[in-house]
């Protein structure tokens, strides 16, 4: 059985990425609508090109449905992106109480007695959510996430979409194939809406639970990476998880990252109480079979490490984001390794 205390922080995650997935359902919902409403125009289209011979570029740009298509796309894109937004600062917002709750709630998991989890509670410092909101700066009307996606998702992905149909149009693609087309180029800018939902949603639960507990620096000294250890768990974060960080670090996880903080309490060990120690995630890693090994890094990666090319600890690299700082995400072999990352590689 897991300790407590972790068991309640998979609890907890448990019930964010539940609420991720519905806010998630709801934009696929939203997005799904604009792309329908674009069944005219790529019916056009169709015909237009069925009807073209040996067409070159400039024939294809000029083409009325295509002019029409991309118009649309940005136009309803564009509403989209408005929705989007306001669900993305909805959610994110709405995770700071319940952030905040949880993290202590987290911490009383180390304690049984009535008398101990009535003075935590007498000494807990409950912050008001307003004084956590004005700490998440991409929520902000003027943040570059918003900006980017009201401003820039609608016409990014349109100029995009006509660009690459004029590709494949010049290339021959059958008619056939443009209804598909358009729906693949669409959903790029579905799956960039998501990835920044989620990843808004979750890093605002985790600054909210930092904050819980930097306000409550008596009680918390610090806090341990607790990452899910599963098949999509990234390198990067095997290599975090169970590594100790002072209490006002940001857990700064990759965009999509589910990791989440356990507090480390020094009044429970003073009290002989039993404390979480998640074993280091190298040594679970170090203790899977070799076959489960290279699935998680892949043939090259796995063959390199064997060969002593690289530390596990070096799966970790840093990297800026204009929005959320510096994050963490999973080296590359290439970037570990330079050029002598090639033998690695096996030719098919």
């Amino acid at each position: 059985m897991p300790h407590p205390v972790i068991e309640a922080a998979q609890r907890f995650r448990a019930g964010l990425l539940a609420r991720e997935r519905t806010n998630a359902n709801a934009l696929v919902r939203a997005y799904g609508r604009a792309y329908a409403s674009m069944g005219d125009n790529i019916s056009a289209l169709e015909a237009e090109v069925r009807n073209l011979q040996d067409p070159d570029r400039a024939t294809i740009t000029r083409l009325a449905s295509l002019r029409s298509l991309q118009r649309q796309a940005e136009a309803e894109i564009n509403k989209y992106a408005v929705y989007a937004d306001q669900q993305i600062v909805d959610s994110a917002l709405a995770e700071i109480p319940l952030a905040l709750n949880d993290g202590r709630a987290t911490v009383a998991a180390y304690f049984r007695s009535r008398e101990a989890l009535q003075a935590l509670q007498a000494r807990w410092d409950m912050l008001p959510a307003a004084s956590v909101e004005t700490m998440l700066g991409f929520v902000a009307a003027d943040s570059p996430l918003r900006d980017t996606l009201v401003n820039r998702l609608g016409p990014t992905v349109a100029q995009r979409m006509a660009d690459r149909l004029v590709d494949q149009i010049a290339l021959g693609m059958n008619p056939k194939r443009i209804r598909e087309f358009v729906r693949e180029e669409a959903g790029v800018g579905l799956t960039w809406s998501l990835t920044t939902a989620r990843t808004a949603q979750l890093y605002s639960y985790r600054e909210a639970t930092r904050a819980g507990y930097v306000a409550n620096r008596d009680i918390v000294s610090g806090w341990r990476w607790l990452a899910a250890l599963d098949d999509r768990t990234c390198l990067s974060c095997w290599a975090q998880h169970g590594s100790l960080h002072d209490v006002g670090d940001t857990l700064n996880g990759h965009h999509n990252c589910r990791c989440v903080q356990i507090p480390e309490i020094p009044l429970a060990k003073k009290l002989g109480i039993e404390l979480p120690d998640p074993t280091p995630g190298e040594q679970i890693f170090d203790g899977l079979s070799e076959a489960q090994q290279r699935g998680h890094m892949g043939p090259a990666m796995f063959d390199a490490w064997k060969a002593g090319e690289f530390q596990f600890s070096e799966l970790t690299k840093p990297y800026e984001d204009r929005v959320y700082g510096t994050m963490l995400r999973e080296a590359s072999l290439v970037g570990l390794l330079g050029d002598r990352a090639k033998k690695y590689y096996r030719n098919p």
